[in-house]
């Protein structure tokens, strides 16, 4: 059998817990989430490498799943099963007492994003919406200086394939305070917009953040979202 890596040995930033405390919650993915709740793997087995097989197995399931079959699943004992389905269940109580957030006016998006004002790096965002502008996902794209020259588009685009979404809408803040935004800013907007289109996936939005303001493309250059 092939010798996984412990987590220790892993980099900084492929630790779930050190990715959480870095980028926040809503950076990690499924798997890593999963890690957390699984808590520890196995001799030479991770419990990053365990969380992607109880992924697949979640997955593959067309019903609420067994804790027989989670049990199953090497590295996965009696408390990390029980744990993995009371997070399923407490989602899906969640699920049928909350509606999703309807973000259909920059304000809104300006609402959540209140924690980026005083930050001293850039933070790229990105809003996940269905059909209704419904929320889905909030994930953290970059951190620290926003180099567009650098920035892949398919790190945004990633997400909105898992999610099915239907269209994103784009955040990031200026550390100086001020929204205004740059001919860079503007210049990706239209760059992203043009991507997204050939994705089949509307770009609806991208706001800058500053101090107390935002600054949002769609009420300000609504050309550059119209390709």
């Amino acid at each position: 059998m092939k010798i996984k890596p412990r987590l220790q040995e892993l980099a900084r930033r492929y630790r779930p817990r050190e990715k959480a405390a870095w980028q926040g919650i809503a950076a990690l993915r499924d798997h890593e989430l999963l890690a957390l709740i699984i808590g520890s793997g196995q001799a030479n087995y991770n419990v990053l490498e365990i969380s992607k097989k109880v992924e697949s197995v979640l997955a593959r399931a067309k019903t609420q799943i067994a804790k027989s079959e989670l049990l199953k699943i090497f590295g996965i004992g009696e408390a990390a099963a029980l744990r993995i389905l009371a997070s399923l269940e407490f989602g899906r109580r969640l699920a049928t007492t909350h509606t999703l957030d309807r973000l259909d006016s920059p304000a809104k998006i300006y609402a959540l994003t209140r924690d980026l004002q005083g930050k001293k790096q850039e933070h790229c965002l990105a809003f996940y919406l269905n059909g209704r502008q419904e929320l889905l996902s909030r994930r953290t794209i970059s951190i620290g200086g926003l180099n567009y020259n650098y920035l892949e588009p398919r790190e945004i685009f990633a997400e909105a394939f898992v999610q099915a979404a239907s269209g994103l809408i784009l955040v990031h803040n200026h550390p100086s305070g001020d929204p205004q935004p740059s001919d860079d800013d503007l210049l990706f907007t239209e760059k992203l917009a043009r991507i997204a289109d050939l994705l089949g996936i509307k770009l609806l939005d991208h706001l800058v953040v500053g101090r107390g303001r935002y600054f949002s493309m769609r009420e300000n250059f609504s050309e550059l979202l119209s390709v």
